[in-house]
């Protein structure tokens, strides 16, 4: 899919998602009864191959918020019905192709419960997981250590001993938790997602889908394919959730290298310099704005991170 402007930044952030699956792939197919030859995983391997796997869920569940296959299943549903009042000229093979294949991938419903096992999204009222409420605290949790790694510090490179362990704390009660809930099917469930997403965004981008509801980015293309449903003037954020599902992943994923070395008291597990500060400041700023725009802010008790965030 050819990508210009504000895509690129989606664009990239596929392909990474997409390079974090495979390494997760490659450790749950050794998991499995194969009839060939491969090296023994270790419990840890696995728990790294789960996390890089909610790394990249994590990236889809809020693409899911921000409309992107909802929109390429109405649009699907839209053209075989033939209610669809505009012309898909070269892109038609694609969304027939998304139709056929919908029998193979998780369904809306399937999707959602399964994110909301994981990350105690929102999710339907028969869903098979119970939500996980304890996700979104725990990550704020994290953050907050990271973006304060600076506070009193000792040290120009990694802050203080003090800061470093409060990362460590935050780092080893998430990774407990979402380990406790994942499985092997993590990992075959995001690479569904994840083709199914890859597809989707194909579909939105594609050149003549934009030209027929006279969209210049993909987003317009959900936008205007929500108008058409009859779904009304949805406000999804989408610049706000694309954002916080990019700073999310880079946060997962690096909690996922850093496990291995998170018993290892007394060393520094991060450096003030790293990726992942930026992207723990840039998930609390998405998440505050959601927050706000969503619904009024809600009076927070004394300590509460979003408290404290929003002043």
């Amino acid at each position: 899919m050819a990508v210009a402007g504000g895509e690129v930044g989606l664009e990239l952030s596929l392909r990474r998602a997409e390079a974090l699956i495979g390494s997760a792939a490659a450790v749950a197919l050794a998991l499995d009864d194969f009839a060939i030859n491969l090296p023994p995983v270790s419990v840890g391997a696995v728990d790294q191959a789960q996390l890089r796997a909610i790394a990249t869920l994590y990236l889809a569940s809020e693409l899911e918020a921000a409309g992107v296959i909802p929109a390429v299943e109405t649009l699907t549903r839209l053209a075989r019905s033939g209610s669809l009042p505009v012309d898909l000229g070269s892109a038609t093979a694609l969304v027939q192709a998304f139709w056929q294949g919908r029998n193979e991938r998780a369904t809306g419903d399937e999707r959602r419960g399964f994110f909301s096992g994981l990350f105690g999204t929102s999710g339907p009222e028969n869903a098979a997981q119970q939500r996980n409420l304890d996700f979104e605290e725990l990550l704020i949790d994290l953050c907050e250590a990271l973006y304060k790694l600076d506070e009193q510090a000792s040290n120009t490179s990694w802050g203080g001993v003090a800061q470093q362990a409060r990362v460590r704390r935050a780092a080893q009660r998430l990774i407990v938790n979402l380990v406790g809930i994942s499985s092997r099917i993590t990992v075959f469930l995001a690479q569904e997602i994840l083709a199914a997403l890859r597809s989707a965004l194909q579909i939105l981008g594609h050149p003549a889908v934009k030209a027929a509801f006279r969209a210049r980015t993909p987003w317009e293309v959900v936008a205007a394919i929500e108008r058409w449903a009859n779904a009304g003037e949805r406000i999804r954020e989408y610049d706000l959730h694309l954002r916080r599902g990019q700073a999310g992943m880079t946060l997962l994923a690096w909690l996922a290298d850093a496990a291995p070395v998170l018993d290892a008291e007394g060393k520094p597990i991060v450096g003030l310099d790293h990726p992942v500060v930026v992207a723990a400041i840039e998930w609390l700023e998405a998440s505050l704005a959601l927050s706000e725009r969503v619904a009024p802010v809600p009076a927070k008790a004394d300590g509460s991170p979003w408290a404290a965030l929003a002043g």
